[in-house]
């Protein structure tokens, strides 16, 4: 979902208000992992993220060249965070794949299903939240305020799988 939202920015920025038509051919990227990032403020104890493994992006355009969909793969991809106080660590499976579409009134919908990790503002609360199996669907007025978050599957708080034990 970090990548959707850096994709949904992009979007937004662009001026994406025009209804799906397929007349331009789709844009296809492969992308590398991100580097590692370091996460402070979601658990008691900063944590280091570390990706293996790719995207592929697959982005539609209506005639007028804008883009009105995206559709992005994880296929393979792992997730290793590591609690930066104990040198505990877990990986988990960042396998899943997120469409997000353009619609005519300028809102934007963003499905995410499979295993990865979720923003915070889905689950509402701090913490390194991740869908383990399951899907997200997410609607976002033009401005980009979400006004429907739906969650079906299982989400758990990795900061737990990550705390000293007491």
């Amino acid at each position: 979902m970090r990548r959707a939202a850096l994709t949904l920015s992009a979007l937004l920025l662009a001026g994406v208000l025009a209804p799906a038509a397929g007349a331009t051919k789709p844009v296809r990227e492969v992308l590398p992992a991100p580097g590692d990032m370091v996460f402070t403020g979601q658990c008691d104890f900063p944590v280091l993220g570390h990706i293996e493994g790719g995207e592929i992006n697959t982005t539609f355009f209506d005639r007028a060249g804008d883009p009105v969909k995206q559709l992005a793969a994880f296929p393979g991809q792992t997730l290793t965070l590591t609690n930066l106080d104990t040198d505990e660590a877990i990986t988990v499976v960042n396998a899943g794949s997120f469409q997000l579409r353009a619609r005519p009134d300028g809102s934007l919908m963003v499905s995410i299903t499979g295993h990865g990790p979720l923003p915070n503002e889905v689950v509402g609360e701090p913490g390194l939240w991740y869908l383990d199996g399951g899907h997200v669907l997410v609607t976002l007025d033009a401005e980009g305020n979400p006004t429907s978050i739906t969650v079906s599957g299982n989400v758990v708080n990795l900061c737990g799988r990550l705390a000293p034990a007491s």
